[in-house]
């Protein structure tokens, strides 16, 4: 199920009722390309529409001039930038005329199973022998994320195919897809500007666009994909790194709010992008940034917000060399070891004091993951409780059961578990692959019709 809370008013949805829709279409206009190089017309191949698109669109996939009536294994691969592999597998059965379509065919099995058209990216995880705590992250935005598929003669299951060489696997056809989370006509830039640095997407043209400051959680650094895809949906979008990035600081150990005000008026500034106000999506950590910078400047408007704290976790806020608000300490004693690592739902008091954010003038999109082990999912109770009740209509609360911590753009596969390179701890992630996929389409529509209502253009 589905949960939904919007103004104080509790919705529930059926969970069949999010289904994956087709997003807009492609900014890479082109043709289908089979696998099949040979002029020869009995050969057996796979197109994949569009075969070079955007990593939030849909793709139909269809196996042409295969056997007629025989099992058939379609296989998906990729690699990280660490080089780990990932892999799915759907099991199909082919027509009288030899032919699949995955857009409206039932997997009979495999890492997915029923008519689902994006399985083979959705449902990958880390392949027999690779680290199980693995991510699909995408570091690079100015090269696509290359998918192999291949499709083979039988229902094997990944062990069978990953335990002998390719060369004894019977390989009917195979194509590469590449997806992209940069649109062609983006721009990349690279910003020092006083003490804010980051990287900044624009769509192409001269705007003014709507802009967006989007942020990651505890593992620092900078993390482009979603700015590039926010960019390549039309949004100026700036990835505002706060720790472990060239010279900002190299923890967590305080939070300066002139820094996050400092990356506020630059952006809203900017030539390019609308001055009235503009926007921030945050996951985990960066949610705390997002609220606290919703609270504090009038400049934001919409503020969306990915399964984090509701109060400021680690180090004080300080602004101008004093405390805004005290950092909750996290308590040894209520953290969950696991054989998947760490849960950390419990692990900081309730009872902290949680960021006003009825002193600013922002709209909240609160999207909650009821199987997160990082954060307690009810956490957004105890901030519409301090809410003044007319602050209260300006807060969405999206739930989203069997999704977990990680609910990025779609398609990506579920990170149930994970090292966090900061701290090099174990941390369980949580999710159901099929909740978690149907989470992140929904979610993803959401947040882009959510920036573009609440973002001014005038």
């Amino acid at each position: 199920m589905k949960t939904e809370l919007m103004c104080g008013r509790l919705v529930t949805l059926s969970k069949h009722l999010l289904q994956f829709s087709p997003s807009s279409p492609s900014l890479f206009k082109n043709p289908v390309i089979s696998a099949c190089s040979s002029t020869k017309t009995h050969e057996a191949f796979i197109t994949v529409e569009p075969q070079v698109g955007l990593y939030d669109e849909v793709v139909k996939i269809h196996c042409h001039r295969f056997p007629t009536g025989v099992k058939i294994t379609l296989h998906g691969e990729v690699e990280n930038d660490r080089k780990n592999i990932f892999a799915s597998c759907g099991y199909y059965s082919t027509d009288h005329n030899g032919h699949i379509d995955v857009t409206a065919q039932s997997s009979q099995g495999g890492t997915y199973t029923g008519v689902e058209p994006m399985g083979i990216f959705w449902s990958l995880k880390p392949a027999p022998g690779q680290p199980p705590t693995s991510r699909l992250i995408i570091k690079d935005t100015e090269r696509p994320c290359i998918f192999r598929l291949r499709a083979y003669l039988g229902h094997l299951s990944l062990a069978s195919i990953y335990s002998q060489p390719v060369s004894q696997l019977e390989i009917l056809a195979s194509l590469n897809v590449e997806r992209w989370v940069k649109g062609k006509d983006v721009t990349r830039l690279e910003i020092e500007e006083g003490r804010v640095r980051g990287v900044l997407y624009l769509p192409k043209g001269e705007g003014p666009f709507q802009g967006v400051i989007d942020m990651f959680g505890a593992n620092g650094g900078v993390i482009e994909y979603r700015a590039a895809l926010l960019a390549s949906r039309g949004f100026a979008a700036l990835c505002l790194p706060y720790f472990k990035f060239k010279d900002l600081p190299k923890d967590l150990s305080t939070l300066d709010y002139d820094y996050f005000e400092e990356a506020i008026n630059w952006l809203s500034s900017h030539p390019k992008v609308h001055s009235q106000g503009i926007g921030v999506v945050a996951t985990s950590k960066g949610v705390e940034n997002a609220l606290f910078m919703g609270a504090y400047s009038p400049k934001i408007s919409a503020v969306v917000c990915i399964n984090g704290y509701p109060f400021v976790t680690a180090g004080d806020l300080t602004s101008k060399g004093q405390v805004l608000l005290k950092g909750a300490q996290m308590s040894l004693d209520h953290m969950l070891i696991t054989d998947e690592g760490l849960d950390l739902r419990a692990a900081y008091p309730v009872q902290s004091e949680i960021i006003p954010i009825w002193k600013g003038k922002a709209k909240y999109l609160i999207l909650s993951s009821m199987d997160d082990f990082q954060i307690n999912s009810n956490l957004h109770e105890e901030l519409l409780a301090a809410c003044p009740e007319e602050k209260k209509k300006d807060i969405e609360v999206v739930q989203y059961t069997g999704a977990g911590h990680l609910l990025e753009p779609p398609f990506n596969p579920l990170c149930r578990t994970t090292i966090n390179p900061a701290y090099g701890i174990v941390l369980k992630f949580g999710g159901q692959p099929l909740d978690h996929a149907r989470a992140q389409v929904d979610s993803w529509k959401r947040i882009l019709e959510f920036l573009r209502k609440n973002i001014p253009t005038e």
